[in-house]
């Protein structure tokens, strides 16, 4: 059993799946009014798709807090390199040896095994995020971006999925992991 209690980004992602340009190709709009509004949809819409698949599309430097029985899936993938693990142990955290106190399985989608301390808080720092983005994935942000463009001014919201946002969550099914909110 996992329970994540926290998950903080040490170090933001350095860059956006989708450039103002490529937005504006993509949007077909030749105008400077909107760049803002279309910069904050881009970012907008990469984080709903990466809280979606559970994973992360640029990288970054995340540190999650959970309890942890036996083993932990780390949280947005693809994971790069574990820095460093931590348990909570009277009242500070006390870092632990990879190899004699957990060991790591999986090269991608890193799960951490607790071998000395189970049932624990534990805090790990990891590096994760693709170095190059899928194709699908960056067609799936455009096509999302577009569908809140087009609909940036709607008063009334919709609770169901249009054929875009649905096209959108279908291009990135295929890398969808579970859900963690930051």
């Amino acid at each position: 059993m996992q329970i994540v209690r926290d998950i903080t980004a040490i170090q933001e992602p350095t860059c956006q799946v989708i450039t103002l340009a490529e937005a504006k190709n993509y949007l077909k709009v030749d105008y400077n009014e909107d760049d803002d509004i279309i910069n904050s949809l881009i970012l907008s819409a990469q984080k709903r798709l990466e809280q979606y698949a559970g994973i992360a599309f640029t990288p970054r430097t995340l540190q999650t807090i959970a309890y942890v029985d036996a083993f932990i899936e780390l949280p947005y993938a693809p994971i790069s390199i574990v820095l460093n693990v931590e348990l909570f142990r009277a009242g500070e955290w006390i870092e632990l040896t990879q190899g004699e106190d957990f060991y790591l399985v999986g090269p991608t989608y890193t799960k951490v095994y607790i071998k000395t301390y189970p049932s624990s808080e534990f805090r790990f720092t990891y590096q994760c995020g693709y170095n190059e983005l899928p194709e699908s994935i960056k067609t799936a942000n455009l096509k999302l971006l577009a569908d809140l463009y087009d609909f940036r001014s709607s008063e009334s919201p919709n609770d169901r999925l249009n054929e875009i946002q649905m096209t959108a969550y279908e291009l990135i099914q295929p890398f969808k992991r579970i859900n963690y909110f930051i």
